[in-house]
């Protein structure tokens, strides 16, 4: 194959540009093993009326639930709504196929409250910004 002159530039990520990446991932794992993953947006949202409490947001991937976020309003962070919400998208996790949960927390964030729902760190990785480290957990179902 001959090389050509190219050009490297920032850029956005457009819904064409996305499309064309996710397109690309999605064939690549059909040739190597058969199978593209399955990955479905899973979004849970505590409310009170029109007030916004908590919401968390998953993504099924590969036979595995990723835990994308978790926000709970600060005054509602003592109520069990955290605890509440990850029990659902647990459990629409199972319905849907997942094995496990598995999330990413930096350590100034919430560590301890996805140990003590079950969470097992599996690695840590330190030397971010001001002393932060960034934690690996999974959850077995």
């Amino acid at each position: 194959m001959e090389t050509k002159e190219y050009e490297i530039k920032e850029e956005k990520v457009d819904q064409d540009l996305e499309e064309w990446i996710k397109e690309g991932f999605s064939c690549h794992a059909l040739e190597a093993v058969g199978h593209e993953g399955d990955m479905r947006g899973v979004t849970f949202v505590a409310r009170d009326g029109d007030k916004l409490l908590g919401a968390v947001v998953a993504k099924t991937f590969w036979g595995g639930l990723h835990i994308k976020n978790l926000i709970i309003a600060k005054e509602y962070r003592v109520l069990g709504i955290g605890k509440a919400l990850m029990e659902r998208v647990f459990e629409k996790g199972k319905e849907l196929g997942c094995r496990f949960a598995f999330v990413e927390t930096m350590s100034f964030q919430a560590l301890d409250f996805y140990k003590k729902i079950g969470f097992v760190e599996e690695f840590s990785r330190s030397g971010y910004d001001k002393g932060c480290t960034f934690h690996y957990l999974k959850k077995e179902f």
